[in-house]
């Protein structure tokens, strides 16, 4: 042998011991992991149920060791349990075997193999499932995932070795397996003996696709070169797996039985809780040894309450209010005290000028018996001085004809001062009431704001609602003023008499305009400020054609048959517009309200995923942004969907 040789061989030899010395060694693997799933609290006693993770060979927990501490008070443990299976309906777990079935495995290779996977199934939990993937010419998944271990047992039996190694294409293969979100752990147990020599998938692809899946794929090499044993042992490394190496038959139990023990132990814990814990809101602190490892986990808990050990009440000062709080109940609390004095002291303030006046009154007047205790009484009750501010604020602000006239269309009897007073009531007990909920401030702003809206909408509600029966009832109206002509009335009489039979608003309009007319007024003036009061087009073109009927002669009954005529085919045209339009005006309603109704679900229910768009300056402008958007949007379905007749 030549000396170039001897070094050859030389070299051989230490690559050979280097191989098998990084086999010796444990492969990378993850830290073993603690987590809490699930935590029952009962009156002195509270159960939690653990899962511990990535346990790497040789790392056994140790139930001895358990130590749990709420508040920096460790519990007593009344017992630990080991939970053999997960319960069916919590997590699914899944194991793959890849197994090499080309024709370097035919033989006493193969029946070691398949011995040695029939004992893994035998290891596994029984709430594992499993499925089997055979490497060829091609890979080919010969059992999907089950739970049925009779039928994992038949399909292993069913492998037979022949063809070439697509080891790259059964790791995609096993990859489409265990992308099921169904299960939540998962683990790929590949056997091998040689390296690929089939594959379509490349190694970068399916190992990708492993680590996104987050599935640690433990490798065996069995009777393979030094290159295919550094190739699987690379391929656990990236995917967080474990590496194992079996020269001979015999060794590939081991190496299987070690994978079985690699899927998390549930362990179950009770332990005891002192009184002084009763009903606390407290975190659980629970540690325990993974062999030579201490692995932690910690989780909120609200302890519960046990009757027979409560500790007495105790009694907590409130907490002083923020500056904020404070100024808006200060300023509440002035303009109540400001209102009341002016409501109280203001017909005061002029009492005597009054009383001069009325007594130069007196002086031309027959003497009148003095008035009732009870009416001198009322005269200065709270309401009558109310009542009188009221007046005057209507009178000062110029609001007295335009209240009026609202009031008049809604039929409320009101006065303008006292319409303007109720509101002003609605406003203060809303903010009182909302004060006993939220902030004072807040309160205030809600109170006034909402109370005047609320007090509005129900006045432009009452008034439409008025002006539409109005609209309704009016070719009723004149179709009997048309008959009364016919009969030989006047104008004057057919409309008393519609009056007397149509019921409101009709007869309360007409009757006022009859009223008008009996005082020196014109009857076609008259009903010319009942259309205006009542927003009423069609009784304005009837107006006019009474006018031009005065004026230039006719039969006015013929007259206004033909304006009720025109008013009923414009009604029904109005009503067939209104039904053609009606799924755009519901579309409009439910487009506006949808980001409303969910702006307030999230705020109320999910209140820490929207407060960046409060506290962050981007989240304000979206929010700004948001509301234009949605103002214009209102805005432009509103025009769409409305038709003029």
């Amino acid at each position: 042998m030549t000396w170039r040789q001897r070094i050859s061989a030389l070299l051989a030899m230490l690559v050979g011991a280097m191989a098998a010395a990084m086999l010796a060694a444990p492969a990378a693997h993850a830290d073993p992991s603690l987590s809490v799933d699930e935590v029952h609290a009962e009156p002195g006693l509270v159960e939690i149920h653990l899962t511990a993770r990535s346990l790497a060979v040789g790392q056994e927990l140790d139930p001895t060791s358990i130590t749990v501490e709420a508040d920096d008070v460790e519990l007593t443990l009344r017992d630990t349990v080991e939970v053999a299976t997960f319960e069916a309906d919590e997590e699914q777990r899944l194991a793959v075997l890849v197994i090499d079935t080309s024709n370097s495995m035919a033989g006493q290779p193969m029946a070691d193999a398949v011995a040695a996977a029939s004992a893994y199934v035998d290891q596994l939990p029984e709430d594992i499932d499993l499925a089997v993937v055979a490497v060829s010419t091609q890979a080919q998944v010969r059992l999907s995932p089950t739970s049925d271990r009779g039928q994992v047992q038949q399909a292993l039996g069913g492998l037979f070795a022949g063809g070439s190694t697509a080891l790259y294409d059964a790791l995609a293969a096993a990859a489409d397996l265990i992308e099921d979100p169904a299960y939540t752990e998962r683990r790929v147990l590949v056997l091998s003996d040689g390296a690929d020599t089939a594959s379509v998938t490349t190694l970068e692809s399916a190992l990708q696709r492993l680590v996104d899946a987050e599935a640690p794929v433990d490798t065996v090499a069995f009777q393979t070169t030094d290159t295919v044993v550094e190739l699987l042992a690379g391929i656990s490394a990236d995917t967080g797996g474990q590496a194992y190496l079996a020269q001979e038959g015999a060794d590939l139990g081991g190496a299987f039985e070690s994978a079985a023990g690699a899927f998390g132990v549930r362990l179950t814990v009770h332990a005891e809780v002192p009184p002084s814990l009763s009903g606390a809101d407290s975190t659980l602190h629970v540690s325990v040894r993974a062999g030579d490892q201490t692995v932690r986990t910690s989780t909120p808990v609200t302890l519960a309450v046990d009757p027979d050990a409560a500790p007495p009440p105790i009694t907590v000062p409130a907490a002083p209010l923020s500056w904020l709080n404070s100024t808006a109940v200060i300023a509440l609390v002035f303009v109540s005290l400001l209102v009341l004095g002016l409501v109280t002291f203001s017909p005061l303030l002029d009492r005597s000028r009054r009383r001069r006046r009325l007594a130069q009154v007196d002086q031309f007047a027959f003497a009148r018996a003095a008035p009732p205790a009870a009416a001198a009484q009322a005269a200065g009750s709270p309401v009558e001085r109310a009542l009188a501010f009221s007046e005057r604020v209507v009178h000062s602000q110029g609001m007295e004809g335009r209240l009026a006239a609202q009031l008049d269309r809604a039929g409320m009897r009101l006065r303008p001062h006292e319409w303007l007073l109720l509101r002003g009531m609605v406003c203060v007990v809303a903010a009182i009431l909302l004060a006993l909920f939220i902030p004072p401030l807040v309160a205030l702003l809600l109170g006034v704001g909402g109370g005047w809206a609320a007090t509005e909408l129900y006045h432009r509600r009452k008034a439409e609602k008025r002006v539409q029966a109005f609209a309704t009832l009016l070719p009723d109206a004149l179709q009997l003023i048309i008959g009364s002509l016919r009969s030989g009335f006047s104008l004057s009489q057919a409309v008393d008499a519609m009056a007397r039979e149509l019921p409101d608003p009709i007869s309360t309009e007409f009757g006022r305009a009859l009223g008008e007319a009996r005082l020196g007024e014109q009857l076609e003036d008259a009903m010319e400020r009942v259309a205006q009061r009542m927003k009423s087009t069609d009784l304005s073109w009837a107006v006019v054609a009474i006018r031009v009927q005065q004026q230039v002669g006719g039969n006015l009954a013929e007259v206004l048959s033909n304006t009720v005529k025109t008013i009923r085919e414009r009604d029904s045209l109005r009503r067939h517009v209104r039904a053609l339009s009606a799924e755009g005006r519901l579309s409009a309603w439910i487009l506006v309200a949808l980001p409303i109704l969910a702006a307030v679900f999230i705020f109320t229910f999910r209140t820490e995923y929207a407060l960046p768009l409060i506290t962050d300056p981007l989240g304000l402008i979206m929010l700004f942004m948001g509301v234009v958007l949605l103002i214009l949007g209102t805005i432009w379905m509103a025009r769409v969907v409305k038709v003029e007749i």
